[in-house]
């Protein structure tokens, strides 16, 4: 306050002190130019004490301002983004705008898209942006990507709830190269290793087999640091995948998957919570659907990952052929303990008669599963029908980790 009275008070002695004053001396000691001196002393005379007082030195016209239709429109586009359950920052804003004036929408009405900048400055103007000073620029980050699809895999799993309050898992594959979202299915409770495998199963049906898994210390995931091997990890190398576990409490190496959650859950809250599990698995395949393939991916400077996923030549497996259809075929043993297999009679063992078992298949390569549970690791014979039990596979009394390839590999 006292400032703005010394500031008054100068205006005052430059506008009636008369001729005696010398200026030069007077601007020198009040730091001021004698051109504001002269400034002062013409508005009072013209308006007297009124043309003191401190005005705007804004524009009085802006005609490459934003206009305030589009700001409004940007507003909109936020909040319509935000009730979806999407990201709604300056890029998916610019994304949305973008897209909509590829396809002439008449209800976006908007002749240019403004820079992600400019969207920037509207929503800090209109309030929209809460600023964070203490958090850590993304300029510092240093982000690491496989080089090709299905190089690595992320698999993770979280909590969510039914509309009941019921807990329930959702475990989910992420590709690590274009953030494809290979597989994702929810199970009642906490996730145990037959949800994990079903998920990884699908998305090896889908995608083929991954050259690496990595996973964090879960022991629905990795028994490694326990001097074990899990069925999650045995299965996987049966296949030739190599699997890596993160350092206990990094979750940063994990970061794309965990990530990801964010996503899924804010897409989730939109809507209503599903009342089964049933429900809740169909509004995840919606999910996955919008998140590969219509969802802009800001780490893929806009692109969708399926368009990223198919663009690059797939990562595979070490010593194994080029890529085929991997396949899953489930089939019941017959008496003779024996499966049916594309004109092949894969033998079993008798103790397995009667049960329904799921055959993966790789080129020649099979793996038969009872669940999580490795039977039998074989490649076909295409010179012989029969491919009898040969005497390592696994019996009915065996467990995964007995099989002989199941070497704990850190």
């Amino acid at each position: 306050m006292a400032q703005r009275v010394a500031a008054m008070d100068v205006r005052m002695v430059a506008a009636v002190v008369g001729a005696e004053l010398n200026v030069s001396a007077f601007c020198s000691a009040h730091g001021i130019s004698r051109q504001t001196f002269y400034k002062w002393r013409r508005r009072f005379a013209a308006e007297g004490l009124a043309g003191l007082a401190e005005r705007s030195r804004a524009a009085l016209s802006r005609p490459g301002a934003t206009p305030a239709w589009v700001e409004d429109e940007i507003v909109r586009v936020r909040k319509q983004l935000g009730d979806f359950g999407a990201d709604h920052g300056p890029d998916s804003i610019r994304w949305a705008l973008l897209k909509a004036a590829d396809r002439r929408d008449p209800v976006v009405a908007i002749e240019f898209v403004p820079s992600r900048a400019t969207i920037a400055r509207v929503l800090t103007r209109r309030g929209m942006v809460v600023p964070a000073p203490r958090k850590r620029p993304k300029s510092s980050l240093q982000r690491f990507v496989y080089a090709r699809p299905n190089e690595c895999w992320q698999s993770d799993w979280t909590s969510v709830t039914l509309a009941d309050g019921t807990a329930v898992a959702v475990a989910g594959t992420l590709d690590d190269h274009s953030r494809l979202l290979v597989a994702i299915l929810a199970a009642p409770g906490d996730a145990d290793s037959a949800l994990v495998w079903a998920v990884m199963l699908e998305a090896i049906t889908g995608h083929g087999p991954p050259m690496r898994s990595l996973t964090d210390n879960g022991m629905v995931y990795s028994l490694a640091r326990r001097d074990r091997v899990s069925a999650f990890e045995a299965n996987l190398r049966a296949l030739g995948t190599q699997t890596i576990c993160s350092s206990p409490y990094h979750p940063g190496t994990c970061g794309k998957i965990e990530r990801f959650w964010q996503t899924l859950k804010r897409w989730l809250f939109a809507r209503d919570p599903a009342e089964t599990i049933d429900e809740l698995n169909t509004l995840l395949a919606v999910f996955a659907a919008y998140y590969n393939q219509d969802r802009p991916h800001r780490a893929l400077r806009g692109q969708t990952p399926a368009a990223v996923y198919a663009a690059g030549a797939k990562a595979r497996p070490v010593n194994t052929p080029l890529p085929v259809a991997t396949r899953t075929i489930r089939a019941r043993v017959d008496a003779k303990g024996e499966i049916p297999l594309d004109g092949h009679i894969i033998g079993i063992g008798r103790a397995w008669a009667g049960r329904d078992l799921d055959m993966l298949r790789d080129g020649d390569h099979v793996l038969v599963l009872a669940g999580t549970e490795l039977v039998r690791d074989l490649h076909i014979d295409p010179n012989r029908r029969g491919q009898p039990r040969k005497p390592t596979a696994a019996t009915s009394e065996h467990t995964v980790s007995d099989h002989p390839r199941h070497t704990c590999q850190r």
